[in-house]
């Protein structure tokens, strides 16, 4: 059974919900938000290059035949205000065969909604498949049963600590799916983001330098948390 909306700061009109089918387009922004270490360069633009479709329309393909490994549509929690949408992020559970961000099994199904050629299609998951080769990569391994990703937050909301209620729905939703512990990853540098999770209760895990990407990527840090003691402190 789904959750109802959570009310969480009633004098503002704040409640954070599930996300619904008509919620995709915001669901891909998050998507591309989070994979945006910094402005005007997301992960997935490189890997479109060839294809020359936008990384918007790409991710709402992807998350409109569900073949994002990291949370469909309906795993993502939205906050709301005034019925307009600030933040949002995901909790799944990650398959213990693949690690990687797409369901190759939907890339076809991607593909047909996106109108790419056989060829379009062999060139994205060659490069896909070069960035990540080992469907097993060490560093997106699973340092918890229950993983948060995508978390966002628009430019106009940020500093009001909405990540606070979003991350408290996240992390019940998978306390009440029979999970003991979760995990989060940060991209270094992300000081705000560390704080954030820091404060919901997450400890750093384990980190990799810049030097393991050979400088191609400025490094991650994954924490981690218990769900036992939720209620007691969130």
């Amino acid at each position: 059974m789904n959750h109802p909306m959570f009310v969480t700061t009633p004098a503002h009109d704040v409640v954070v919900r599930r996300a619904t089918r008509q919620d995709l387009p915001f669901v891909a922004w998050c998507n591309q938000e989070a994979t945006s270490p910094e402005p005007g360069f997301c992960y997935w633009d490189a890997l479109l290059e060839q294809t020359q479709t936008p990384t918007p329309a790409f991710l709402e393909a992807v998350f409109a035949v569900d073949a994002l490994a990291w949370g469909t549509v309906e795993q993502f929690f939205l906050v709301e205000e005034h019925g307009v949408l600030l933040a949002g992020g995901s909790g799944f559970a990650m398959s213990a065969a693949d690690y990687r961000p797409l369901d190759l099994v939907r890339l076809q199904a991607v593909a047909q909604r996106l109108g790419w050629s056989p060829r379009t299609l062999e060139m994205f998951q060659k490069a896909y498949e070069q960035v990540w080769p080992d469907p097993l990569e060490p560093t997106l391994a699973p340092q918890a049963p229950w993983i948060l990703e995508c978390i966002a937050v628009r430019p106009q909301a940020r500093g009001r600590r909405l990540t606070r209620p979003l991350l408290q729905a996240l992390l019940r939703e998978g306390r009440r799916l029979g999970h003991t512990a979760a995990g989060i990853s940060v991209t270094a540098g992300n000081v705000p983001a560390q704080r954030a999770y820091e404060a919901a209760g997450f400890r750093m895990y384990l980190s990799y330098g810049a030097a393991y990407f050979d400088d191609a990527f400025p490094g991650t840090t994954k924490y981690r948390r218990t769900l036992d003691t939720l209620e007691d402190d969130t």
